[in-house]
């Protein structure tokens, strides 16, 4: 089983270290040790320079971007996954390469879905774990529940993708938020503090149902 983990955090100096790609890391050693065979990637969005859809209908004939390489990887990773995770922080409110990834899902799923009705998305019906996060503590839970996991839920759903919930009350993936931050002298950057711990405990329960999704 092919497993791919999405970070779509886009903060230069911190990249590996940012909280979405260890959230990534933590979902692999989740997903390992449940299916030790599995094959768990790490896809950090970060290294990928996307460029925004311009509705130009090529990917109508092409099948893919005729303008964005970046795009066609990341797509032709996903199409290769079983089992999807996308782990996305809060910006304002959803960072930009996530909304220009799915302006081109959507593009493509309508035009083909214009021109038949029968056709079904490449993505469609896959497992999706969406988990997000912010820079607040977790009096946000709630805002990143509505403002972002939300949306992006509803927007994978729209081209069929199967979005894999943890509970009644988080039907749509799951959210984390920090204990702590504090400014440091050296730096324009805050320096913030995680629960990995209570993180597991909330990542966790979406994994296992993501693996088990059919």
């Amino acid at each position: 089983m092919k497993i791919l983990c999405l970070s779509a955090s886009n903060i230069e100096p911190f990249k590996e270290q940012s909280a979405s790609t260890r959230t990534c890391e933590l979902v692999r050693e989740l997903v390992l040790a449940k299916q030790a065979d599995a094959e768990v990637s790490v896809l950090p969005l970060i290294d990928y320079e996307l460029k925004p859809c311009r509705m130009c209908g090529k990917c109508l004939e092409a099948g893919r971007c005729v303008r964005d390489e970046a795009f066609n990887a990341v797509y032709n990773a996903l199409k290769g996954a079983d089992r999807i995770f996308m782990v996305c922080p809060q910006y304002a409110t959803i960072p930009a390469k996530v909304v220009m990834l799915f302006e081109k899902f959507q593009e493509i799923s309508y035009l083909n879905w214009c021109a038949d009705n029968n056709y079904e998305f490449p993505l469609a019906h896959k497992p999706v774990g969406l988990i997000v996060h912010g820079g607040q503590t977790e009096e946000a839970l709630p805002q990143y529940k509505t403002n972002l996991l939300a949306p992006l839920a509803a927007i994978l759903r729209s081209v069929g993708m199967q979005v894999v919930g943890v509970d009644k009350e988080w039907q749509d993936g799951t959210a984390f938020a920090i204990t702590r931050l504090s400014m440091p002298e050296d730096s324009i950057f805050v320096t913030i503090e995680h629960d990995w711990g209570a993180i597991r405990s909330r990542v966790e329960p979406l994994v296992e149902n993501v693996m088990v999704a059919r």
